[in-house]
């Protein structure tokens, strides 16, 4: 199948990029279709780090404010896995163990890969996230964290594994944490085994 951009624009250009793309593709039914218009969130590379503790069978998850719950869910504070961005030459393991420190204060022994997906293609945004497991060691990991030149304020939430999995889709509701709860729900005994 094929496609062509016939134009693309920057018509945002705050912490969010937004381009305005006019673009057509090939149909399944054969031909082109119409041509589209359409928006898109400029999105970055992320990685994204579900910390686990396998001795004490518990994770590490961070909760802080988050716009997009804003109005959708009450209060809008979301329990994640920690995330940031990779900067350009950057490796993602090593965005994966920057970003573990500076959110939780835990350094991260061993990294497993999970995936790599999309967080919502269907809804105009380009943002790709790279998921991994982290192995840590959870006693002693408390507080509040992030940078402050960033405006993150972040604390650490430690529970076991089984209580977090009871919190998918009610506070554990955003992308990154579902996957990574539900592959753990998947891999938890295989990592209890292997990293303990």
């Amino acid at each position: 199948m094929k496609y062509r951009v016939l134009q693309s624009e920057q018509v945002w250009g705050g912490f969010l990029k937004l381009h305005r793309y006019r673009l057509q593709h090939e149909c399944f039914a054969g031909g082109w279709c119409p041509e589209l218009v359409r928006e898109r969130v400029e999105g970055n590379h992320a990685v994204s780090v579900l910390l686990y503790d396998p001795v004490q069978d518990a994770v590490v998850l961070i909760e802080q404010f988050r716009i997009g719950a804003l109005g959708h869910q009450e209060p809008p504070w979301l329990l994640e896995t920690v995330g940031g961005y990779v900067e350009k030459g950057e490796a993602l393991e090593a965005v994966a163990i920057r970003e573990t420190r500076e959110e939780t204060g835990c350094d991260v022994s061993r990294l497993e890969l999970v995936g790599t997906f999309f967080t919502t293609p269907g809804w105009c945004c380009g943002e790709r996230i790279t998921l991994y497991c982290g192995l840590v060691d959870s006693r002693g990991a408390e507080g509040v964290h992030g940078l402050a030149h960033e405006g993150e304020d972040i604390r650490v939430v430690v529970m076991p594994a089984g209580e977090a999995l009871g919190e998918l889709f009610r506070k554990a509701n955003s992308t990154s944490i579902v996957v990574g709860l539900q592959w753990l729900a998947l891999n938890r005994e295989r990592l209890r085994a292997e990293w303990s």
